[in-house]
């Protein structure tokens, strides 16, 4: 498989590591990637590097795009939003129908779920990659809790996921949060409950005042996390003055098992402190995970999970709650609502509706204000035709409703097969 690069970053340059030496794949080009170049080139010499991204939306550019977090000096020098300018790129990718490997985060969770909406659309193929999310060590202990409805371990009672992290910083404490709350996720089922603290709060301030300029530190924060699966799950960050570890640690009735996530790679698995084991290398890799479900999307395979983006998006939503719930001092719900086209159509058309019903009202009350007081402007021409005013954006809005089906979005080349078939 031909592969490109957009905004090459260290976790998408280890996925071209893989794909390269260990997948027999090859890396045709790369675009907003300068800082890793040196990097790429020794992965694949004959590696293109080129300064228009839009080429990838050209048929034969490459088979397959693998989204970094990488290139905001680009964007920078042109004078753009990077968060603006990679949404745009997701968008106009997936408008084409190009299949996507996604480092997450890659966007905000209201615009992932924008690209969601245009990937049912085109019938994409979409693979977000979280670091760490499926590796061996996670999917054995996954598999092991749901094995005969947990009667291995046992009912589980505790899972709490403590990380160590030099990088306090704002950004780097959402990359994180945002990559756990995935893993997370593997134990506790979608998430609907997200309740979190971190520093004390000013004294007397209103929780339900106006949004403070400065958002909270995120440097001692602690996530209570409730999943649909009847589980919890409680996550927090700690300064280290040695290298970033993770420690996961899951308590059932008959065993506790801790599994020590290493900065180098190397996780370390034990059970009830007695017994441990090095990394667990019977399993699937990472990489290997996201490429087999790349190949089955590719292929039209049954097995492609065409669900793994928004579930992706929902646990970017999950994180971004997280300074709602600080700011308000009060746990948030998710609903987890489907967003569907059909959906965001009847939303704007009920919103719009209820703007002009009270534009009407208010257009009324001045019209009975006039002419009960037989004000001077009843005589002018332009008073007579208030009729007018009140009968056409009515009408104008109920012929609007009538858009929906004449405005229909035009497939790629081959795709429309697709969507007849599913």
């Amino acid at each position: 498989m031909k592969l490109a690069i957009l905004g090459a970053d260290a976790d998408s340059v280890q996925l071209v590591r893989w794909a390269v030496e260990r997948g027999g794949h090859e890396l045709a080009v790369a675009f907003d990637s300068d800082l890793f170049a040196p990097e790429l080139v020794q992965l694949e010499p004959t590696v293109r590097l080129r300064e228009s991204w839009e080429t990838l939306l050209l048929s034969g550019t490459a088979d397959a795009v693998i989204v970094g977090r990488g290139g905001q000096e680009v964007a920078v020098g042109l004078n753009l939003d990077p968060a603006e300018r990679r949404a745009d790129q997701l968008r106009k990718l997936v408008q084409g129908a190009v299949p996507l490997v996604v480092v997450c985060p890659a966007c905000e969770a209201i615009v992932g779920f924008e690209i969601e909406m245009i990937r049912n659309d085109t019938k994409g193929v979409i693979v977000p990659y979280v670091p760490g999310a499926a590796h061996p060590a996670i999917q054995q202990l996954t598999a092991a809790l749901v094995l005969r409805d947990g009667e291995l371990f046992g009912p589980v009672e505790r899972i709490t996921l403590e990380r160590a992290q030099r990088d306090r910083s704002r950004e780097a404490v959402q990359v994180r949060l945002a990559h756990d709350t995935t893993l997370l996720r593997r134990f506790i089922g979608t998430i609907q409950t997200i309740s979190a603290s971190g520093p004390p709060a000013r004294v007397g301030r209103d929780p339900l005042g106006p949004k403070p300029k400065e958002l909270p530190s995120l440097a001692k924060l602690n996530v209570h996390f409730g999943g649909d699966k009847g589980q919890s799950a409680q996550w927090s960050i700690v300064p280290t003055l040695d290298a970033d570890e993770g420690t996961l640690t899951v308590i059932c009735e008959r065993i506790k098992v801790v599994i020590q996530m290493r900065a180098n790679g190397e996780w370390l698995v034990s059970y009830s402190g007695d017994k441990t084991s090095a990394d667990p290398q019977n399993g699937i890799s990472d990489a290997e995970e996201v490429f087999a479900n790349l190949n089955r999307g590719i292929a039209g395979d049954r097995r492609y999970d065409d669900s793994a983006w928004l579930a992706a998006c929902r646990d970017q939503e999950a994180a971004e709650a997280v300074d709602r719930s600080l700011l308000r001092g009060r746990t948030i719900e998710l609903f987890n609502e489907s967003h569907t086209e059909d959906q965001s159509f009847k939303g704007v058309m009920a919103m719009g509706g209820c703007l002009l019903l009270v534009g009407a009202l208010v257009v009324l009350c001045m019209i009975v204000l006039v002419e009960s007081l037989q004000l001077p402007i009843r005589s002018l021409l332009i008073w007579r035709l208030w009729p007018v005013y009140l009968l056409v954006p009515i009408v104008v809005f109920l012929l609007m409703q009538f858009l929906q089906l004449a405005v229909k979005r035009e497939l790629p080349p081959g795709r429309e097969a697709e969507r007849e078939q599913a």
